[in-house]
């Protein structure tokens, strides 16, 4: 298997991704039963998502690890993740890292542990636009994620501090959107119409630098959580934030949670999406699950569980609970 390592030499602070280039090359002179590693430096947005597609339909297996934040993985999966002999790795350089936050315990940042472990097959989420590893996102949080590129690369602003930022920003502009929403669950299909903040499919936990904003996926279950927050005031806003950063929203009355396989959102008006942060516009768009699709690399460092979550059903009435463990099968 070759080991490709794209680079982003704008991701993170104070070069932050190009730090990792000796530590790559000190590993593979080390352990040279690995083979020579390709070492990939982009020049641009979409650059990342060029150099994946070229390695990962050359016709050999291949081991893509995305060097920088979010973004970068994000395109890295865009080029890859129809390929059935690529894996994807991702060793965090970003503001962010927003996806590798629910394996906690797990050093991403250690080359020997990622070279060392093996890919577990995680969902994606298709959407029109392209897939989504992580979170899915329209309204509120998309028009956050938007204006956030203007922030994040300010000095000594982190990913976090951009989010809210940009937060701030949005917070003062008309709030909501009347969207007409159609899902396939494990309840069968429900209908939702009305002003909502925003809408989301995720099948990962965390993003915005940080934001719990589906407390209960798993990127590893065969099922897509969408998680709906109607509009309310900017009071109820400051005071429901803190409660979203956590997670800490299932009995939140402005919260709805649903678990299932296809999410289909409708806005009169143009909005912004954003897929993993990737940011799209348009006024009809679909979410649907791609279970188990991806060849995800975990470390070789140990098995992680999962926290144990109550978590409210479909139709709001009484709470579950839901555990499992991201086991690593190295």
């Amino acid at each position: 298997m070759r080991h490709i390592f794209i680079i982003n030499p704008a991701a993170g602070k104070h070069e932050n991704a190009l730090n990792v280039v000796p530590e790559i090359e000190e590993f593979f002179t080390s352990h040279k039963e690995f083979g020579t590693p390709t070492i990939e430096y982009t020049n641009g947005r979409g650059h990342a998502t060029e150099l994946a597609r070229a390695y990962a339909h050359s016709g050999e297996p291949v081991r893509l690890y995305a060097c920088g934040g979010d973004g970068t993985l994000a395109e890295v999966l865009q080029g890859m993740h129809d390929a059935p002999t690529a894996e994807l790795a991702c060793i965090p350089c970003g503001s962010g890292n927003d996806y590798l936050r629910m394996f906690e315990g797990r050093d991403f940042r250690n080359i020997a542990a990622l070279v060392s472990g093996h890919a577990q097959k995680m969902d994606l989420i298709s959407c029109d636009d392209g897939v989504s590893l992580n979170i899915a996102c329209l309204g509120m949080d998309a028009d956050v994620a938007y204006k956030m590129v203007k922030y994040k690369h300010l000095p000594l602003v982190s990913g976090s501090m951009a989010y809210n930022l940009a937060i701030a920003d949005v917070f003062f502009h008309p709030l909501g959107k009347e969207l007409t929403i159609t899902m396939e669950t494990t309840h069968g299909k429900v209908e939702r119409k009305g002003r909502y903040l925003f809408a989301l499919a995720a099948s990962g936990q965390y993003y915005g630098g940080g934001y719990k904003g589906a407390p209960m996926a798993r990127p590893d279950d065969g099922i897509l959580d969408f998680v709906l927050i109607k509009k309310m005031s900017r009071l109820s806003i400051l005071k429901f934030l803190p409660k979203y950063k956590s997670g800490d929203i299932l009995d939140c009355p402005y919260f709805e949670h649903f678990r299932g396989t296809s999410m289909t959102v409708h806005c009169d008006e143009d909005v912004v999406v954003a897929l993993d942060g990737e940011c799209y516009t348009g006024t009809d768009k679909h979410f649907s699950l791609c279970d188990h699709t991806i060849n995800f690399v975990m470390p070789a460092n140990g098995a992680i569980k999962q926290a144990v979550f109550s978590a409210p059903t479909a139709s709001g009435g009484q709470k579950k609970a839901l555990s499992g463990a991201f086991e690593n099968k190295s």
